[in-house]
């Protein structure tokens, strides 16, 4: 394998291993076929890409269901109790 490959795939793993870390045994088998040479890079890359993708589309469904009132609320000066003591 080539080193830039090698360096590819853990760049892909940790981003895997962070956004989807209750998949555990997944990430393993991943890992188990890709150094066999059974799971190509493009493989690993669409795993990463449907993981990103549930998450956008949370995050997209969330913002859009912020009102400006929410956000009024969540900017307003408030004080921080025992911030500094």
């Amino acid at each position: 394998m080539k080193v830039e490959l090698i360096l590819f795939f853990v760049y892909l793993y940790t981003q895997l291993a962070f956004f989807a870390t209750r998949e555990v045994e997944a990430l393993e088998e991943l890992t188990w076929e890709y150094g066999a040479g059974r799971l190509l890079t493009g493989e690993v890359k669409k795993r990463l890409i449907e993981v990103l993708s549930k998450i956008v589309e949370r995050h997209q469904k969330a913002r859009a269901s912020v009102t400006d009132e929410m956000v009024d609320a969540f900017m307003a000066v408030r004080p921080l109790p025992h911030m500094f003591s």
